[in-house]
């Protein structure tokens, strides 16, 4: 009796989410896990999410090296949490994980973004060897114990609380060699401006006006000198 409840609830616990991929990607001097989820969120756990219980999705990633000689050799155990909540007053939904943060006004689009994991740093290129082949493995799983201590009771018991994928296995081989990253552009050399010429200011142009003065004054005191209605007027002397 005792393993038949085991094995039921094994089955319990993997019921719930499918894998649909899973891939490491190689990027910027690191490897990301590329994966997406399809579930469906349970009648029970929607609920409690429209009351105000928080629900937590969590990613699990693993990476083995198989060894004849010793125990297999695990250089990445990862995890990752996000935190799915509800907000009565704004009705939206929000999706958090490390410092982001995401509203939607629908349930259905607050999952699809859960269910698909991108850009995700699960190792560094130093932490394996290249040219090994390592055996990755990832799931996603409702994390129970983030529950308040009435509600994680109650999923002991309850299999639509039990919300877990099965382990998606794969090989991973390490490539031998990088893409290098692009060489930058060079900027085009920046030509000198040449400087405008100087405006003269008030005060140059006030000298200029004087220097201009001075210079017409001989000439005026010429023409009044030689031109005088006084000279043409007055009779020459000896004259009646």
């Amino acid at each position: 009796m005792l393993c038949v409840l085991m094995v039921l609830s094994g089955a319990a616990r993997a019921d719930g989410i499918e894998v649909n991929e899973a891939r490491i990607e190689y990027q910027d001097g690191g490897f990301d896990l590329a994966a997406s989820f399809d579930f469906e969120l349970p009648p029970p756990l929607e609920d409690a999410l429209n009351k105000g219980i928080s629900l937590y999705f969590v990613v699990d990633f693993q990476l083995t090296r198989p060894r004849w000689y010793w125990f297999d050799e695990k250089p990445v155990n990862a995890s990752r949490s996000v935190r799915l909540s509800y907000h009565p007053l704004t009705r939206q939904y929000r999706v958090s994980t490390g410092g982001l943060q995401l509203p939607f006004m629908r349930l259905k689009g607050a999952l699809q973004f859960i269910q698909r994991v991108r850009g995700w740093r699960v190792f560094e290129r130093n932490m394996v060897k290249p040219g090994e082949t390592y055996q990755a493995e990832t799931r996603m799983r409702l994390d129970l114990t983030q529950l308040p201590k009435p509600f994680q009771i109650n999923a002991v018991n309850t299999r639509e609380w039990n919300l877990a994928s099965e382990w998606r296995r794969f090989n991973f081989t390490v490539p031998t060699e990088f893409p290098q990253p692009p060489a930058p552009t060079p900027s085009p050399p920046v030509l000198p401006v040449p400087a405008p010429p100087p405006v003269p200011g008030p005060a140059s142009a006030a000298s200029a006006a004087v220097a201009g003065e001075t210079r017409a004054v001989p000439f005026a005191q010429t023409v009044s000198t030689v031109l005088s209605p006084n000279t043409l007027v007055q009779p020459a002397a000896g004259q009646p």
